[in-house]
């Protein structure tokens, strides 16, 4: 479970990095995306939905495991 807890943790961490890059350029540049898993994926939009929806997944599997397996919170 360790191995799952920490890859569910980087891909909440890439996540929310691009997200919030891309709520960054929205808000500065108007129109530029800096996007970086459509920056690294463009060539096909199914396995862009798969990064997104498996962050989505980590964050979820991160709410609700994360008191029980993080050390720091104990």
């Amino acid at each position: 479970m360790k191995i799952l807890h920490i890859i569910a943790f980087i891909l909440v961490v890439v996540g929310g990095l691009n997200w919030g890059l891309t709520g960054l350029s929205m808000l500065i540049y108007n129109t530029m995306d800096w996007n970086i898993v459509h920056m690294v994926l463009s060539s096909s939009m199914q396995l862009e939905a798969v990064v997104y929806v498996l962050v989505g997944l980590s964050a979820i599997w991160l709410v609700v495991t994360h008191k029980g397996e993080c050390k720091v919170c104990m």
